[in-house]
């Protein structure tokens, strides 16, 4: 079928011409999920209206049975994130236990860093598209402490989309057109 026979189609036009638009690629369309819940949809559908809920700033905190909390802003999953709980290692030790994992499902990181304090360390991986047609980052961040009797840590592993303009002023960058993701 040429080129042209396409165009005499409206509904493959239209399909087609949703597929070709550079700022919304065809294997963007649909948003990444972490834990079986998936970004960009609605509270209803990530079925929290079960789920014990907190306000958390401009956001709605859901708790999930498998320490999983979903984050909703104007009625859209716009970020999940998987708690690990505390454990007796260093914030490198940690990253060094999970990293194989991660890399092997996420590909090499973006960037890789680490901030030292006098009782702290921050360690935080990215995995980060963060462009128009794919507006979102994994990250992957372990917390240690450090106290007279040894150190621990928590980490967690987050997935987050920006889907207004106005959400953050990251988002701002990323999406200069009208929002097409909802």
């Amino acid at each position: 079928m040429s080129l042209q026979s396409w165009f005499r189609h409206p509904g493959i036009t239209l399909c087609g011409l949703l597929a070709l638009h550079p700022s919304w690629p065809a294997e963007a369309q649909r948003f990444p999920e972490l834990r079986g819940h998936r970004l960009g949809v609605s509270f209803e559908e990530a079925g929290a209206s079960r789920l014990p809920c907190q306000q958390v700033y401009a956001r709605i905190r859901c708790d999930t049975a498998d320490s999983v909390w979903l984050f909703f802003e104007r009625d859209t999953l716009t970020g999940i994130t998987v708690t690990f709980g505390a454990r007796p290692l260093t914030a490198r030790g940690r990253w060094f236990s999970v990293s194989d994992s991660l890399i092997r499902v996420y590909g090499q990181p973006d960037s890789v860093a680490v901030k030292d304090e006098i009782t702290s360390t921050t360690l935080k991986a990215y995995w980060s598209p963060l462009t128009s047609s794919k507006p979102w980052a994994f990250t992957y961040t372990a917390i240690e402490l450090r106290f007279e009797t040894g150190t621990g840590s928590i980490a967690d592993l987050s997935l987050v989309a920006c889907f207004w303009r106005d959400q953050a002023p990251l988002c701002a960058k990323i999406l200069s057109g009208p929002s097409r993701m909802h």
